[in-house]
């Protein structure tokens, strides 16, 4: 009876992810590390490798079957670091998909990453392009959608048409997705419209976590399916942790952090030991820029207010570039606490000449020459004793030693 009832049970299901076996899965992991997104950035490829098997040469970059996120300031380099990876992988045959979350896609700029990438020789790259691709061709496989509100994305890949992701897709880079929530759930709202807000908008307020968990849920699901790296680039936002202000993702929960595989920052800083380089050296490093390793391939390398290993590059016309500065690990500046009070003395520990009232030299810590006036300076007694007239109009603006007007600083 239990062989009838579980002989009618489906084998497969449309909203359950295949299964596979542990010997498929271990090929799996081959293959897919060998067909890793290239970032266009020798250093980062290898610290995005994962951990091979002995004797395995395995590439490193952007993994497929993944979520990376890659967030940081406005005009950091975002959506170039995005076309940089879509252009790697239009280059071996491959398809992308992009999505604009936010403005629209600067074709200019697009067009003159891959063809520059394109024509570069087979030693700058990591794999050579295939025989017999046109401009055209290249082109052709560039799938271009635009998400002006966070429900079309949903519906885009909650419910997505038989057509997508088109085949033979390997990567899917939404730009700007942080825009899309900020939109949908303002976080500085008017309060006159709060108050006029009815039960239903209050509940949809409420929802953005839920929706935002829902979300992630649906792109590693599409990533997982697809064997695609999804890439995903956000903005940044302020939060104040103790004496100091930090940026941190503007997306962030507990079900987010979970599905996220590779997380990485993007900023500008000074490089050290500026003054010591040539001439050459120095017109590179004014537009340096770093990408940070926070998390790889599901491993944290770094805590919310580090920024993980670094790598240096540059934005040029044909794409990113590799800076000659080795890779630091750079930690967030330590918080030194203010001084820590001494505990309370109980009362018998008190001795009898600390319960009587100080002087008010004592309280003050005034020191037996000091006579300040209300304007801060230092006033000199010679000038009274020979002048009675002058000494007599200055009365009024000398305060009492026992009365002080300003306290003394320290």
């Amino acid at each position: 009876m239990a062989s009838q009832e579980s002989s009618k049970l489906p084998l497969s299901s449309s909203h359950r992810l295949p299964t596979v076996s542990a010997s498929q899965a271990l090929q799996s992991i081959k293959s897919r590390s060998s067909r890793a997104v290239s970032t266009g950035l020798t250093q980062l490829n290898k610290l995005l490798s994962p951990h091979g098997f002995p004797g395995s040469n395995l590439q490193g970059g952007l993994a497929r079957g993944k979520v990376t996120e890659v967030y940081g300031p406005s005009g950091v380099g975002k959506t170039t670091f995005g076309i940089q990876a879509a252009v790697n992988a239009l280059r071996v045959g491959n398809h992308v998909v992009w999505v604009d979350a936010a403005g629209p896609l600067a074709s200019r700029r697009f067009n003159e990453t891959l063809f520059a990438c394109n024509d570069l020789p087979s030693s700058e790259a990591d794999e050579s392009p295939p025989p017999n691709l046109s401009p055209n061709e290249l082109q052709s496989r560039f799938h271009h959608y635009s998400s002006p509100t966070l429900a079309h994305l949903l519906a885009l890949f909650g419910h997505p048409p038989a057509s997508f992701p088109p085949p033979n897709t390997c990567l899917i880079v939404i730009d700007s997705l942080s825009t899309l929530f900020d939109n949908a759930y303002p976080r500085n709202a008017d309060n006159r419209a709060v108050k006029n807000k009815n039960d239903h908008s209050r509940w949809a307020a409420g929802r953005k976590f839920a929706v935002m968990n829902e979300l992630i849920s649906k792109l590693c699901r599409i990533a997982a399916m697809h064997d695609i790296a999804l890439l995903l680039t956000c903005q940044t936002i302020t939060r104040i942790r103790g004496s100091r202000a930090l940026l941190v993702p503007a997306i962030s929960s507990a079900e987010w952090e979970n599905g996220i595989s590779t997380r990485l920052v993007l900023f500008r800083d000074w490089v050290p030991g500026q003054g010591k380089w040539n001439d050459s050296d120095a017109d590179k490093l004014k537009k340096a820029r770093f990408v940070g390793v926070v998390k790889a391939n599901g491993i944290a390398f770094a805590e919310e207010t580090g920024v993980g290993t670094v790598v240096a590059f540059t934005i040029e016309s044909t794409g990113l570039c590799d800076l000659n500065v080795a890779a630091v690990n750079i930690a967030a500046p330590a918080v030194h606490s203010s001084q820590v009070r001494p505990p309370k003395r109980r009362f018998t520990e008190i001795a009898d000449s600390e319960g009587e009232d100080p002087d008010s030299d004592e309280l003050y810590g005034w020191v037996e020459d000091d006579e300040v006036a209300a304007e801060g300076l230092i006033v000199d007694e010679a000038p009274f004793a020979d002048d009675v007239n002058t000494a007599g109009s200055r009365t009024d603006d000398v305060p009492d030693k026992n009365l002080p007007a300003i306290l003394p600083l320290g």
